[in-house]
């Protein structure tokens, strides 16, 4: 009996002695993958396209919104009117005029127009805003 509590013990401290190894542990970093750009559209930063009175336009160029982000990844805008207390996600309507977004490798447009798009309506120029444009990586899933 002492025999094979004996060897039982054995193996018992074998198993610890081998298991208590010195382990190593690394921190895997991931770097944040989105990238925010903020700033401000002045009342005269706003171009009308040529015999159209309903809608005004703001062109931004975005160096960094690169053909990934258009094809793979994820590109948000939002405004704010309000010194950044809050902002609305474009597409969005305030104050009577409709907000819209469009973007292209390099840059984006934002729109500003009567909702309704009547030909020979003029719309005020938009107050000065604070625009936010935030750029996400994304784990991009072909459409199958």
């Amino acid at each position: 009996m002492k025999k094979h509590f004996t060897l039982a013990m054995v193996g018992f401290l074998a198993i610890l002695g081998m298991s208590s190894c010195k382990k190593e542990y690394y921190d895997v970093v991931n770097p944040n993958p989105n990238t925010t750009y903020v700033y401000t559209i002045g009342t005269n930063a706003w171009q009308w396209e040529s015999g159209v009175s309903h809608q005004v336009f703001h062109t931004k160029a975005i160096p960094e919104l690169t053909e990934y982000y258009l094809l793979e990844g994820n590109v948000s805008v939002a405004i704010s009117f309000d010194g950044e207390n809050s902002y609305d996600i474009l597409p969005t309507t305030f104050g009577g005029i409709a907000y819209s977004v469009n973007y292209t490798v390099g840059s984006i447009t934002i729109f500003a127009e009567d909702p309704l798009a009547e030909p020979g309506i003029e719309i005020n120029l938009p107050d000065p805003a604070v625009v936010k444009v935030v750029l996400s990586e994304s784990d991009f899933i072909r459409e199958f």
